[in-house]
């Protein structure tokens, strides 16, 4: 399993516990949350063996993750499950956009992979705020190829949504706010260049701001 989805034996155990609280929190609609979950952590598989050779020469590329990268990915898509454990109680926020920005947090964390995983593969990036090109791997510098596969990556998980609904409009609020969580942690990154923040505290905040973004929209329409 380690290897498969690249992660060490601590990472793994935490997820695997993850999973189990999404099991738990997901009541009827465990099936949704964890399928989306393990979505993420296949597709993340696979981008992050893609050019593993001149990846791995990279300054900081990690190719195994540990429990620290299963939390920061991972605990925002919990607590929004938790969330909607205790809502399907006592109903003070509609559950279904409860769903619906779980979805997006994962699209955003996906979206992020993708962009970081293929980015490094597609030239010298530019510095998000200064637009220098900058070393490849550098925090907060983008490439358009990265950018464009983090797109993709978040219709690829946002997909999901047609599991348990069909609206076109829905659907693209959720990719969008996939979209909006991989830029968040692309400004981000620029402050993890200069001491401020991690990339922990980078995903982790990716997955929030995806999630609020689909929440605070749907919530605005629906």
């Amino acid at each position: 399993m380690a290897s498969l989805f690249t992660l060490d034996i601590g990472g793994t155990l935490l997820a695997v516990l993850f999973g189990i609280a999404l099991i738990y929190f997901g009541l009827s609609m465990w099936w949704l949350f964890l399928a989306v979950m393990v979505d993420f952590l296949v597709l993340s598989s696979i981008v992050t063996k893609a050019g593993d050779d001149e990846k791995s020469k990279i300054r900081g590329y990690e190719k195994v993750r540990g429990w620290k990268n299963v939390v920061a990915n991972g605990i925002v898509p919990v607590a929004i499950a938790a969330l909607y454990f205790v809502d399907s109680t006592y109903g003070f926020f509609p559950v279904k956009i409860l769903v619906f920005a779980f979805i997006a947090s994962i699209c955003s964390i996906t979206a992020d992979k993708f962009a970081s995983e293929f980015g490094v593969l597609a030239g010298d990036p530019i510095g998000i705020f200064d637009f220098k090109r900058k070393r490849k791997g550098t925090s907060g510098a983008i490439t358009p190829f990265g950018t464009g596969m983090g797109v993709v990556a978040s219709i690829l998980v946002g997909a999901a949504y047609f599991a348990i609904g069909s609206s076109l409009l829905i659907f693209l609020v959720i990719v969008v706010s996939g979209v909006f969580g991989n830029f968040v942690d692309s400004v981000l990154g620029h402050f993890e260049e200069k001491g401020i923040g991690s990339k922990y505290t980078s995903n982790l905040l990716c997955s929030l701001a995806g999630a609020l973004l689909c929440a605070a929209v749907l919530a605005y329409i629906l």
